[in-house]
């Protein structure tokens, strides 16, 4: 009963947070406070708390015992443009640098591991994967080119791991994948019409379903090392929702049914260490391969002409190293340092997602306040190497008429706080 309410509370909160969770791309890592202030390090390896089962499942077996653990992430992230826009290569666009772009929210999870037999266990993990938040002030330079995108997701993901040997694990599940996205943007009627006529603004509002699996393996060749490998499928998406034109329309755009396909979401592969190298001492590595590849051409269809958005992403690279300092029986202290690679390229950055490369600098804590009951808390910096331009190439173009050109540069960093709570059953 404990764990179906736990579950069911996670799913519950996830409409209302989960929106601004910005790691490579759009994918959200921050699915532990012990995970947020490693910034990652040793995620598939560590096999010390419940969210190995999402990290990897083969590290249940690791597990002293069955937990539960419930997580929570708070972002807050600055994310700044500065440039300018033109219609037709010379009418200059007035407007706003939108202001702060990003929003304070959240980003819940649920997981719980369970014994089956001696050497088998079970454990759910209910995240939310992926998900973004932007949304510029009024009068948006930019406002062609995008006002406001929400995509929010929630998976459920069952696991079984099984102990082959004391040194050998293997894990592995499936996943039930939700995913949601809105967008809005301005759209130039006076640059379609050739006269002078009001902004019109399109909402795409979608959701839907899919499907993917995990498998993870676990070896610990002694006593004080682990080393975890995982592989997580890739999930294809297509949003069922409609698309609407608000009052100022005089085109007479309709408004109607709609979908969007090519949100083909990354499979991702880590490998992962983790050391004991002293009693007090842990340090872990983690390196993880994003394979974003598959997302590359966002179109959403309806009576209206069609709307793409160019993506391109490329395959991006996560490493990050850390260690674990045991001060007593009840306290450990945290910290890592990591490098996260972009999926977006200078070319085909948007204004939804104006991701660049980033460090990742994290600290932590987690006090055992009873007999197999452990509060962690972490804390990270996500800074970029540069900022990160926006230049007149398709993905800075209008998606109507691509005759409104923004040029620019944003400058962004993102600040996560996270708390954990988990208790050996």
């Amino acid at each position: 009963m404990r764990l179906a309410t736990g579950a069911a509370l996670t799913l519950a909160l996830v409409p209302f947070v989960a929106r601004e969770a910005r790691a490579a791309g759009f994918m959200a890592r921050e699915n532990s406070a012990e995970n947020v202030g490693m910034v990652y390090a040793g995620e598939a390896s560590r096999a010390d708390e419940a969210a190995t089962v999402f990290s990897n499942p083969a590290g249940m077996m690791h597990l002293a015992a069955p937990e539960v653990e419930l997580s929570a992430a708070v972002v807050f992230p600055s994310i700044h443009f500065s440039g300018s826009a033109t219609a037709a290569g010379t009418i200059p666009i007035t407007g706003t640098q939108g202001g702060n772009g990003g929003q304070i929210t959240g980003i819940p999870s649920f997981y719980a591991v369970v014994d089956l037999a001696d050497n088998l266990r079970f454990g759910l993990a209910v995240t939310t994967p992926f998900g973004n938040t932007t949304n510029y002030k009024s009068g948006f330079i930019g406002r062609y080119q995008g006002i406001k995108q929400e995509a929010l997701s929630a998976d459920i993901n069952p696991n079984i791991a099984w102990r082959i040997t004391d040194k050998v694990s293997i894990g592995a599940g499936v996943s039930a994948q939700w995913l949601k996205v809105e967008q809005s943007a301005a759209v130039p009627q006076f640059l379609i019409a050739q006269k002078p006529l009001p902004d019109t603004v399109f909402l795409f509002n979608g959701h839907g379903w899919g499907v993917g699996y995990n498998a993870g393996l676990l070896l610990e060749p002694n006593a004080t090392t682990r080393l975890g490998f995982t592989y997580r499928s890739g999930v294809d998406h297509k949003l069922n929702g409609s698309l609407d034109f608000d009052s100022s329309d005089v085109l007479g755009l309709p408004s109607g049914p709609a979908t969007a396909t090519g949100l083909d979401l990354p499979a991702e592969a880590a490998a992962s260490f983790t050391h004991d190298w002293t009693p007090q001492w842990t340090g872990a590595f983690e390196a993880q391969y994003d394979m974003w590849g598959s997302f590359k051409q966002v179109t959403v269809s309806s009576q209206s002409p069609p709307l793409g958005e160019a993506e391109f992403y490329h395959s991006s690279w996560m490493v990050s190293a850390g260690a674990i300092y045991h001060w007593s029986q009840q306290l450990a202290l945290r910290g890592g340092v990591g490098w996260d690679q972009s999926p977006v390229t200078d070319k085909d950055r948007t204004v939804s997602i104006p991701d660049a490369d980033r460090i990742m600098l994290g600290v932590g804590a987690g006090y055992t306040v009873a007999p197999g009951a452990v509060i962690d808390f972490g804390y990270a910096h996500y800074l970029g190497l540069k900022n990160t331009p926006i230049t007149g190439s398709v993905n800075a173009r209008d998606p109507f008429t691509q005759a409104v050109v923004l040029t620019g540069s944003f400058h962004n960093y993102l600040d996560y706080v996270a708390l954990s709570f988990r208790y050996a059953l």
